[in-house]
């Protein structure tokens, strides 16, 4: 992959976030979005054809320090310029308002989701009205506003979307399309235009997300960028099924974004590991003697820490091959997808799980913001979410698994105790199917198998990643602290069928961490993002620096009189975007 710029140099990335208000931290977003942009310098072709480069860029530590700017990047980048890219061929003003995205002089969205039915899409109420030489954009109801991609105006830039809206030609709907529409110039709405600020997501990096309504906004012919042939002659009503495939077609670049919006989750698991070991080393606490230890000494401080690291390790060898299998164009389309959404549940449920156990390790701290971890742990669930939902994205992965209709490239080893687990979700799985009177139809597929889909698409996922990291070399402790990892996430099956018992458990453990403990540091170092970790708690230099920057409130000569230390560069936020 391509060789990281030294981003953390730019202003933009010397800024503390955590000094500056909500509208600010926006502003800041925005600004490191640029700033990365013009950093990897991404090509048109690039991003069509989803090059190594384009890959490295998801792969940038800093993203993960500010998922709004992630979020800014993953509408700008994959869902806007790869929707629009394929029409630069033939219309020369889209290749030149390409080229101004690619410069962030115009920011892209995707608008397809509606606050009143969500991932129910086909159910969109949105409607664009052929009048003759154009179309009418309209927002019917309060349900049928767009939910939730960032549509607020940004001073410096120009907004622009791609809005999935009905078709309708003389009354009647002829299915769902996409529209090129502006939505902001500078710090002002278009006209007709309509952006609901929603407040800032708990715990989570602030981004201008909205909700946004239509009110017969006037759009010219050229909007539409459908087929074609719907605005020729007499056009034929699509069949519901014409409808869902055309839909589907037309979002592709969603497929794309599951995988790439899940690649920081690897950045961030390491920085998880690096905030939690290098603290526990540096914290030291002192009994009724005079001797300090550092708290990693103690087991329950090395356990989190040390699964962290391995998690780390294990994800960083199967990401390559991640995105290898992804972008083999020799498989099916589905199966390709389908690697998105194991390595997207996989690698979300584990460093969700993680930042919660080391977080609390890191006690009062782990709490803030500012040193990361429950920061990141936030930002995951949104992850979780973007680019579709989990699980419903194994739900169903699962039902199309378990319904044979294409097979999922094979194990790295099928030998190993997590791949004789998947195996036996999928051997038990179908044998469930195949006892149903009514096939997946049967209410019991409702009951039985869609709770275990998540289940078993992370048990596919644990096979594939363990597989991966021992091809690439990965030292045997740290696979079996990820292999303990999961057997504890998911201890039914290893106890009914490994005959894993919990002593077993204890023992395997402590060998793993006694095994793994004294080359702690050098794991750490081999995470290679110190020069990426803002916490403050990682170093007691920073500590003071950062400490120094805080308000501070004292009285002089009995006035009462509130002192002030804000020190840095935040004023760039606003006035350099």
């Amino acid at each position: 992959m391509s060789v990281k710029p030294k981003i953390m140099d730019h202003p933009a990335f010397k800024t503390r976030a955590e000094f500056l208000d909500t509208d600010e931290r926006v502003a800041l977003a925005y600004s490191r979005a640029k700033a990365l942009l013009e950093a990897w310098n991404l090509s048109l072709d690039d991003i069509s054809h989803c090059s190594p480069k384009f890959w490295a860029m998801q792969n940038d530590p800093a993203v993960v320090l500010d998922i709004g700017c992630n979020n800014v990047l993953a509408c700008h980048i994959n869902l806007f310029i790869g929707t629009l890219a394929p029409h630069a061929v033939k219309r020369p003003e889209i290749a030149t308002l390409l080229q101004k995205a690619l410069r962030f002089e115009v920011v892209g969205n995707l608008l397809l989701s509606e606050i009143g039915h969500g991932l129910d899409i086909l159910n969109l109420e949105t409607t664009a009205t052929w009048n003759g030489d154009g179309f009418v954009l309209h927002t019917p109801n309060p349900r049928a506003a767009k939910f939730m991609p960032p549509t607020t105006p940004i001073s410096t830039v120009s907004k622009y979307a791609i809005v999935m809206a009905h078709l309708v030609i003389g009354g009647r709907s002829y299915g769902i399309h996409p529209f090129l529409v502006r939505t902001s110039e500078g710090s002002k709405m278009a006209k007709g235009v309509s952006s609901k600020r929603l407040p800032p997501r708990s715990g989570s990096s602030p981004l201008d997300f909205a909700l946004t309504i239509f009110d017969n906004v006037s759009l010219p012919k050229s909007a539409f960028l459908g087929d074609p042939k719907f605005l020729s002659g007499c056009p034929t009503v699509p069949t519901a099924e014409q409808i869902q495939k055309r839909l589907h077609a037309y979002i592709w670049r969603i497929g794309i974004g599951s995988m790439a919006i899940a690649v920081p989750t690897v950045n961030a698991m390491k920085m998880v590991a690096y905030i939690g070991g290098t603290y526990s080393q540096l914290r030291h606490v002192r009994g009724k003697g005079s001797v300090e230890l550092p708290i990693i000494a103690f087991r329950t401080q090395q356990l989190p820490v040390l699964y962290a690291v391995a998690l780390s390790r294990v994800f960083d060898a199967w990401l390559p091959k991640a995105i290898e299998t992804f972008m083999d164009q020799r498989l099916p389309t589905q199966v390709r997808h389908a690697m998105a959404v194991v390595f997207k549940a996989t690698t979300c449920r584990l460093l969700t799980w993680s930042c919660r156990e080391v977080g609390e390790r890191l006690g009062a701290q782990g709490t803030f913001g500012h040193n990361l971890v429950s920061q990141m742990e936030m930002d995951c669930r949104g992850i979780s979410i973007a680019e579709g939902d989990i699980l419903v994205l194994c739900i169903r992965l699962w039902s199309e698994l378990l319904l044979e209709r294409y097979h999922l490239v094979p194990y790295p080893d099928s030998a190993t105790l997590l791949a004789r687990r998947s195996a036996d979700y999928f051997k038990s799985g179908r044998t469930l199917l195949h006892s149903f009177e009514k096939g997946h139809r049967d209410p019991r597929f409702n009951a039985l198998v869609l709770p275990v889909s998540e289940r078993a698409i992370c048990a596919y996922g644990h096979a594939l990643a363990h597989g991966y990291a021992r091809r690439a070399g990965v030292a045997q402790p740290l696979l079996d602290l990820f292999e303990l990892a999961v057997i504890k996430l998911d201890p039914t099956w290893y106890i009914e069928c490994a005959g894993i018992t919990g002593e077993s458990l204890m023992d395997s453990e402590d060998r793993a961490v006694q095994a793994t403990l004294p080359a702690l540091d050098k794991y750490i170092r081999e995470l290679d993002v110190s020069s990426y970790v803002t916490a403050p708690i990682v170093d007691a230099s920073r500590w003071s620096d950062w400490e120094n920057q805080l308000r501070e409130h004292r009285t002089e000569d009995g006035g009462g009189q509130d002192v002030y230390h804000i020190k840095g560069a935040n004023s760039f936020v606003l006035s350099k975007l």
